[in-house]
């Protein structure tokens, strides 16, 4: 995979360049330099996806160069998966932004990842662009955020034989090898790594990757990243969500999903929000069970 060679396209009178950005690279300083005078971008937000490290093998992200300069960037998350017993490439896109000027030659940005035909994933794009990703072949799905209150009084009286585990000794020995590399990427102490098993039969459990994050600056909600049992949580989440809100102080949790099955959050809750956005997809397979890891969802 030859992600270092310079791309010279033609267009028109301008002569474009694409070229890959690598983490302590020239490129890299000045592509934050770059990103940092764009006004209308949150650059805080997106320099804390910028330092994420799945595999610094390949580039954080893209420029679109003309004349020896920076008029475009296309931010990459790229992450090794294996679905379905078949290893894939996966590419979340975080951040397309290019000078006024030079937006008519924007999708350049876009040819390398198309041609190599990698899982190309746009979680949080604008609406308005959500037709220029359809015109490049994306496909075009409605994600689905759940979030549940995980106050219960009447499950507090219940005898509850769940038990959430934090050590990482006693989680190595109960995950096969697609999840401990799950559990490893997700190093950053940011994450909140659990497994939750049933103390009478401790061969039913679930791991889960997640975060904390802040909803409108006032309330926090515990995001399911990764489950890898959905159904064991769902079929159980009477007991599980008094342990989770014991162990971490929080009354919400919540979960993005494209299909009811793969959602771990049961959807008969009274006290639930539900809401809807347009994803851009390419070439995700057809039998994935769809999460939000190795994502800028995280954040």
């Amino acid at each position: 995979m030859d992600q270092k060679k310079r791309i010279p396209i033609n267009k028109w009178t301008k002569k474009y360049y694409v070229d890959p950005v690598f983490f302590k690279s020239q490129l890299e300083t000045k592509s934050v330099n770059y990103l940092k005078n764009q006004n209308y971008l949150d650059f805080k937000k997106i320099s804390q996806i910028l330092k994420i490290n799945y595999n610094r093998k390949n580039p954080l992200g893209y420029v679109l160069k003309t004349q020896k300069k920076i008029v475009g960037f296309v931010g990459t998350l790229f992450s090794k998966r294996k679905i379905n017993h078949k290893n894939y490439i996966f590419c979340n896109i975080h951040t397309w932004v290019v000078n006024e000027a030079h937006r008519i030659s924007s999708h350049l940005l876009f040819d390398l990842l198309i041609k190599k035909k990698y899982v190309i994933t746009v979680l949080s794009p604008l609406d308005r662009l959500c037709k220029i990703f359809e015109k490049m072949g994306f496909n075009i799905l409605i994600m689905k955020y759940r979030v549940v209150l995980l106050v219960n009084f009447y499950n507090f009286f219940h005898k509850n034989s769940f038990c959430l585990e934090k050590n990482l000794i006693s989680i190595k020995k109960k995950l096969n090898n697609k999840d401990w590399k799950i559990f490893q990427d997700h190093s950053n102490p940011s994450f909140v790594k659990f497994i939750i098993f049933n103390e009478n039969k401790k061969s039913d459990f679930s791991l889960i990757i997640s975060k904390i994050i802040k909803k409108k600056n006032y309330f926090k909600v515990l995001n399911l990243l990764y489950v890898s049992n959905g159904k064991f949580i769902k079929k159980n989440w009477n007991l599980i969500s008094v342990k989770i809100l014991k162990e971490f102080k929080i009354i919400f949790c919540g979960q993005h999903f494209l299909k009811e099955k793969d959602c771990a959050l049961p959807n008969n809750i009274a006290l639930s929000l539900n809401f809807k956005k347009n994803i851009c997809v390419k070439n995700l397979p057809s039998k994935i069970k769809f999460d939000t890891i190795y994502s800028e969802t995280i954040y």
